[in-house]
C-alpha cells in the first residue's frame, strides 16, 4: 500500500515538473499557433478580385539607376583598374602566373574604385 501511495505521489510531482519545464520552455521558445480562417457569411464573387489584381500588375517598379551608374564608372573612371584585373585574369588563365596566384586583389581594387565613384551619384539620384 505504501508503494502505491509513493507512485501516485510521484505522478503528480512528475506532472508538475513537466508542466514547470514546459512553461519555462514556452517562455524562452514561444509556440506559434495558426489562426483559424475567418468565414464570411457572404459568398465571395469570382470576378470581384480580378480588377484589384490588374491594378497591382499595372504599377511598374521604378528603374534602379545604380547598375547603369556603376557600369559608367567602371568604363570611364576605373578603366585602369579594370585593365589590370583583365590582364591578371588572362595571365592566370594562361598558366603564366605564380603557383596559387589569383586576381582577388585586383578585383577588390576595381570594386573599391567603382563604389567610390558611384556612391555619391546614386545617393544624389535618391534625394
Amino acid at each position: 500500500m505504501a508503494i502505491e501511495n509513493q507512485q501516485t505521489a510521484a505522478a503528480p510531482a512528475q506532472q508538475e515538473s513537466t508542466s514547470f519545464f514546459s512553461s519555462v520552455m514556452e517562455f524562452f521558445v514561444p509556440t506559434a499557433h495558426a489562426e483559424a480562417p475567418e468565414e464570411s457569411e457572404e459568398p465571395a464573387e469570382e470576378g470581384g478580385d480580378e480588377p484589384a489584381e490588374e491594378e497591382e500588375e499595372e504599377e511598374e517598379e521604378p528603374e534602379d539607376p545604380a547598375p547603369a551608374i556603376r557600369e559608367e564608372c567602371e568604363q570611364k573612371q576605373c578603366a585602369e583598374h579594370v585593365h589590370h584585373f583583365k590582364h591578371c585574369q588572362e595571365k592566370v588563365e594562361a598558366g603564366n602566373g605564380f603557383p596559387g596566384e589569383d586576381c582577388v586583389e585586383e578585383f577588390f581594387h576595381v570594386l573599391h574604385c567603382v563604389d567610390a565613384c558611384a556612391a555619391p551619384k546614386v545617393f544624389k539620384k535618391l534625394a
